[in-house]
């Protein structure tokens, strides 16, 4: 597999009750074999301090879009659907398997190069599993 460095991405996930309880904060990492999400909820007042972080490792097939929504020349969130939506119903604000992540303001930059990267990531993951089916095909 080629080698690439991680692209790292800050997010948020705005709280979908009135009160704000349930905003998430999380960071998405880019790696050669897999996406790793870490998600945490946010500290308030109610509940006393920060929630406790959760780590979903996502391979790149389970990645069934992604949309890069952009206001005034500037990416401002990523929407991702995930194709086993079990993975992270979890995660509050997500609704079956389409996540409408806010993007921080440090990692602009770094949210360019996700579109080029997750294509050829699936592809690349999509041949492996065609390779694998011919080989078991091979065998038998």
């Amino acid at each position: 597999m080629i080698s690439i460095d991680p692209v790292n991405i800050n997010f948020h996930i705005p709280a979908t009750d009135p009160l704000g309880r349930e905003e998430v904060l999380g960071k998405l990492r880019f790696l050669p074999d897999h996406v790793k999400l870490s998600w945490r909820m946010k500290g308030s007042v109610f509940k006393g301090g920060k929630g406790e972080l959760t780590t979903i490792d996502l391979p790149y097939g389970e990645i069934e879009h992604v949309e890069l929504v952009k206001k005034w020349f500037k990416i401002r969130r990523i929407v991702l659907r995930i194709e086993t939506p079990e993975l992270v119903k979890d995660i509050p604000g997500v609704d079956m398997g389409r996540m409408n992540l806010h993007i921080d303001d440090r990692s602009r930059e770094e949210a360019k190069k996700l579109t080029d990267l997750i294509d050829f990531q699936r592809s690349m993951f999509i041949l492996d599993e065609h390779d694998k089916r011919l080989k078991a095909m091979k065998d038998s």
